[in-house]
């Protein structure tokens, strides 16, 4: 299963994408705009997994989206 997870940079959604990539085989795509909440170490061991996707997108941008 593929899990799409927005603002996973986040305190908790950083925090699903870890469970998800280290007790899972689910893929995850990670969508966030990387605003001064963010913080993309947060996924870091998460993001050497090749069922790891990463996108710096606004999710009010709908054309970007």
């Amino acid at each position: 299963m593929k899990i799409l997870v927005t603002g996973g940079a986040g305190f908790i959604g950083s925090a699903a994408i870890r469970y998800i990539i280290h007790h899972t085989p689910d893929e995850v795509e990670n969508l966030d705009k990387l605003t001064y909440e963010g913080n993309s170490e947060s996924v870091w061991s998460a993001s050497t997994s090749d069922r790891y996707a990463f996108e710096r997108v606004d999710i009010c941008d709908r054309p970007e989206l």
